[in-house]
């Protein structure tokens, strides 16, 4: 029977949807607090996205989850709520 390994995304939350972007094995690193810990910008720049694309998108959080056949885990999240961007 195929089951269902653990895996790593990042949630991207707008007003109206939901946005999964896988992270693959490769991309995880171990912080220095010995949590597990995946750059935003390197997944970003592989679905050919941007800081700017997700202020486009009025996110509301990223978020950066572990899950399973049996549960979804959130490691870490960043709230948009009071960030600005400003591009030159």
């Amino acid at each position: 029977m195929n089951q269902l390994k653990r895996r790593f995304i990042y949630v991207i939350d707008t007003p109206t949807e939901s946005k999964e972007l896988l992270i693959r094995e490769n991309e995880l690193i171990e912080n220095a607090d010995g949590e597990l810990d995946c750059p935003l910008d390197t997944i970003l720049s592989r679905y050919h996205m941007g800081w700017d694309d997700l202020f486009e998108m009025n996110a509301a959080s990223v978020s950066l989850m572990e899950e399973d056949i049996a549960e979804r885990k959130m490691i870490r999240s960043i709230s948009f709520e009071n960030l600005r961007y400003y591009k030159n």
